[in-house]
């Protein structure tokens, strides 16, 4: 596969894409609100507080970024990295199913017409980082083995959350977002330190 590199970073996809799932999930949800949650902001004491009496279902996303080549300009790359991954696995283990967005685009301009987004299912055996081709011919077309993880319908990322996902409270929220963050690096054990760094998903807060 030719070199590949991004011409944008997560941060500008998810201005695209957060407001796109958030449409698809208040089809079936009365209250969406989607955090990228900070232990002292989002987990601090009076957060924690405020919303003691609440219960909610949680679904996560990991942005993903296209990814162009200069030899082969009719395709788009996705890289899922092993972190991704193992975050995903922790998050079902937890009952917080966690997706992955990548917006068809191949240019800024293509962001700001309703792209054509993919939503993944990151539930790979494999735990290493995976790169995938996406063809353009009149229409994007995944290889085979990302195919087969694209959640192609609305109803199949509704159908997701209905069967994965689980009700928390505050608490135990900010717990699993802790518990999904350390075992997607690896770790055994709580650092605020590795808790800043890599991959983070945005959190989907559902009522």
């Amino acid at each position: 596969m030719s070199r590949v590199t991004s011409f944008i970073g997560e941060h500008t996809i998810e201005l695209t894409i957060v407001p796109m799932l958030k449409r698809i999930l208040e089809k079936k949800f009365d209250f969406v609100v989607p955090i990228f949650p900070w232990m002292t902001r989002e987990g601090g004491s009076v957060s924690k507080l405020v919303h003691k009496d609440d219960e909610f279902k949680i679904v996560g996303l990991y942005p993903r970024r296209p990814k162009l080549s200069t030899r082969e300009t009719d395709s788009i790359f996705i890289k899922i990295s092993g972190q991704i991954i193992l975050g995903a696995r922790s998050g079902q283990v937890q009952g917080i199913p966690i997706i992955g967005g990548l917006p068809l685009v191949r240019n800024f301009w293509e962001l700001s017409k309703n792209p054509e987004c993919l939503w993944l299912n990151l539930d790979f055996e494999n735990d290493s980082q995976l790169e995938f081709k996406i063809r353009f011919d009149n229409s994007f077309k995944p290889e085979n083995l990302l195919s087969e993880k694209v959640l192609k319908t609305e109803d199949e990322i509704h159908q997701l959350i209905s069967k994965k996902a689980k009700s928390f409270k505050i608490n135990e929220a900010i717990e699993a977002f802790r518990t999904i963050k350390m075992e997607s690096m690896n770790l055994d054990f709580y650092s605020s330190f590795a808790y800043m760094g890599g991959y983070k998903p945005i959190y989907f807060l559902l009522k």
